[in-house]
C-alpha cells in the first residue's frame, strides 16, 4: 500500500468532505427558499392591502403614487414567484437526483456527481438570490411611494 493507497485514501476522505460541504449547501438552498417564499407571501399581503386602499387616496399626486406604488408591489411579486413556485421547485429538486446511486463503482464518477451537484446547487442559489435582492428593492420602492402618498394626502389634502 504504497503511495497508491495514500493516494486513493486521500481522494476518498476529500470526497467524503465534499459530500458533507454539498449537504450543507443543501441545507443553505432549503433555508434561502424558505426566506423567498416567507418574503412573496409579505409581499403578497402588502400588495393586497394597498390595493384595499386604493380608493382611498385624494385624486392628484397621492392617488398617482398609490398606484404606482402598487405596480410596484406587482412587479416584485412577478420577479420573485416564478423562483419559488413549487412547480419550479420541483423541478430543480428532481433534477438533483441521480439514476442509480448505488451503481457508482468508481471513484471518478462519484467526484463528477458532487462537481455537478455543486454547481446546479450554486445555480441555483444565485437565481433565487438575485430574485430575492431585486424583488425586495422594488418593494422598498413602492412602500416608499406609498408612504409619500400618505405624506401627502396628510400635508395637503386633510381636512
Amino acid at each position: 500500500m504504497g503511495s497508491t493507497g495514500a493516494t486513493a485514501f486521500t481522494r476518498r476522505r476529500t470526497l467524503l468532505v465534499a459530500w458533507e460541504l454539498l449537504e450543507f449547501g443543501r441545507e443553505s438552498v432549503a433555508s434561502l427558499e424558505d426566506g423567498a417564499t416567507r418574503i412573496a407571501a409579505a409581499q403578497v399581503a402588502g400588495l393586497i392591502a394597498v390595493w384595499t386602499q386604493l380608493g382611498t387616496f385624494e385624486n392628484g399626486p397621492p392617488e398617482v403614487l398609490a398606484w404606482f406604488g402598487w405596480g410596484l408591489l406587482i412587479l416584485s411579486v412577478s420577479l420573485l414567484a416564478p423562483t419559488v413556485t413549487p412547480r419550479r421547485l420541483a423541478r430543480f429538486w428532481e433534477g438533483m437526483l441521480e439514476g442509480d446511486i448505488l451503481a457508482i463503482d468508481s471513484t471518478a464518477k462519484e467526484e463528477e456527481i458532487v462537481r455537478r451537484l455543486s454547481i446546479a446547487m450554486e445555480g441555483h442559489m444565485q437565481r433565487v438570490r438575485r430574485g430575492m435582492t431585486v424583488s425586495v428593492v422594488i418593494a422598498v420602492l413602492a412602500l416608499a411611494a406609498v408612504a409619500l402618498a400618505y405624506v401627502l394626502e396628510k400635508a395637503f389634502y386633510a381636512p
